[in-house]
């Protein structure tokens, strides 16, 4: 809040808390302007499945298929979020054997995640009414971990990208500016943070501090 310059009150309801292992499916924190056009944070679903769509939430929201003006997304481009986070998970190897991986900036400083969502206040926080945070293709030495990662704006870009004040087609030219991958690092975590109910501060430790 201090790195968005956020209005402080938007956090009074206790229910809006903090967690240290937030995947799909859960209610993570987000920053809007949508409905009165103030500054709120709410708890919002992440993932999006519209009453149409036959498949799982998507949870996430390419920008290719964004900037494509893809008619999944489309509806949504009016109604824009933030996600912050410290970091967020990659894994790699084959499926069963599973290794963590956590990335965050070099600099130690919040990242802001751009979401699309179909929520609005007074409305049911469930996956039709849900969110997905925008991703693009990795570059650097992210790729090996992961060949893709979540769009991450800096505090001016990401106020803007909230403001409902911005129009659609400049609220898409941010998207790419997001921070290169030469501003993160990253290193391998405990497998435990496989499991959502994992909810430790020590969820984003390197293994070479002695964690298993």
């Amino acid at each position: 809040m201090e790195t968005m310059n956020w209005d402080p009150r938007a956090l009074f309801d206790d229910e809006k808390r903090l967690r240290h292992n937030v995947p799909p499916g859960t209610r993570p924190l987000s920053f809007h302007r949508l409905g009165d056009g103030a500054q709120h944070a709410d708890n919002l679903f992440w993932g999006y499945k519209p009453p149409w769509y036959k498949r799982g939430p998507a949870r996430n929201a390419r920008l290719d298929t964004v900037l494509k003006g893809s008619p999944f997304w489309k509806p949504l481009l009016a109604r824009r979020i933030i996600v912050p986070a410290d970091g967020w998970y990659e894994w790699t190897g084959e499926k069963g054997d599973k290794q963590p991986w956590y990335i965050s900036p070099k600099d130690g400083q919040p990242i802001l995640l751009p979401g699309l969502t179909a929520w609005l206040p007074g409305r049911e926080v469930l996956a039709e009414t849900g969110f997905a945070i925008v991703t693009d293709d990795s570059a650097g030495g992210v790729v090996d971990i992961h060949d893709r990662r979540p769009v991450t704006l800096t505090p001016d870009d990401a106020l803007e990208w909230v403001d409902p004040e911005t129009p659609i087609v400049e609220a898409l030219e941010l998207l790419s500016t997001a921070r290169p991958e030469s501003a993160f690092q990253w290193w391998q975590v405990t497998r435990a943070v496989g499991n959502s109910r994992y909810q430790v501060p020590d969820a984003i430790e390197p293994l070479w501090l002695g964690l298993k």
